[in-house]
């Protein structure tokens, strides 16, 4: 993006006019260090509201083999018609260009985890104009089952932290959730939880045997859940809106009175 550009700009510029000021006793260069260092300041500072302000009303399309992924993947993504596809682009492309991306290995995210959230993240988000989740800015990946403060002493998988802006995964569990069936999906399930975060105004009143017809549509009980996920499940709406979206036939009154979109997605 231009932001990134920009400074790769300016540190040639920084490091030339520093070869000039010390080893070529220029000093008249100092002017040009200074600006060019400013540049790269601010521009780093703001490079996402740099590059948001640059593709503002310029449709935005992912990298084609992100494309081509999500077309094996994803069967509602391969379904959609030309426009639908258009605007699922542009939005993920534009969530993940908001959003700050860490790997606690050290190492850049691979790019297909960025775009799997993103789907997800849209995909709930279909039905209305606001899809960016801007109270979660951060997502944190580990190479497998985490620790983290804010749930005590529990090795789990998935994470959805509000206070902090934070969604972290266990990469492996990630990519099985959407990858293979039989595995539950865990991005789902936290773009799930971002949502009602982010946008639910209401609290979902759900009937007293919530969790037995979970278990009927899924085949999936509550206890095995927990023990997948690593901490308790005392929400049933992310579990709700993962069986919508994930099991043919199911017809969850209280997702699809938030989310109508999702009535014939499998």
């Amino acid at each position: 993006m231009i932001a990134r550009r920009i400074m790769i700009l300016a540190v040639v510029f920084v490091l030339g006019s520093a070869y000039f000021i010390f080893f070529r006793e220029r000093h008249d260069f100092v002017w040009v260090f200074a600006g060019s260092l400013l540049v790269l300041t601010v521009t780093y500072v703001f490079q996402h509201q740099l590059d948001q302000m640059v593709i503002r009303g310029v449709p935005q399309r992912i990298d084609k083999s992100m494309h081509q992924m999500m077309l094996v993947t994803a069967p509602y993504y391969k379904s959609l018609s030309k426009q639908d596809m258009q605007l699922m682009q542009d939005r993920m492309a534009r969530w993940v260009l908001r959003k700050e991306m860490i790997q606690k290995n050290e190492n850049k995210p691979p790019q297909d985890l960025m775009y799997i959230l993103s789907y997800y993240a849209v995909l709930l988000t279909l039905h209305q104009e606001d899809f960016r989740y801007d109270i979660f800015d951060r997502i944190v990946f580990y190479e497998h089952p985490f620790l983290t403060p804010g749930v005590h002493e529990e090795v789990h998988i998935v994470e959805t932290e509000s206070v902090d802006g934070t969604m972290i995964f266990s990469i492996p569990h990630l990519l099985k959730g959407h990858l293979e069936k039989g595995y539950y999906n865990i991005a789902l399930h936290a773009n799930a939880e971002a949502y009602r975060i982010q946008y639910m105004k209401e609290s979902v009143t759900w009937e007293p045997n919530i969790w037995e017809r979970l278990e009927e549509v899924s085949g999936i009980r509550r206890e095995q859940l927990d023990t997948y996920i690593g901490v308790p499940q005392e929400d049933p709406w992310p579990v709700a809106v993962h069986h919508q979206v994930t099991f043919k036939g199911a017809h969850i009154s209280e997702v699809l009175h938030y989310l109508p979109q999702l009535q014939n997605i499998v």
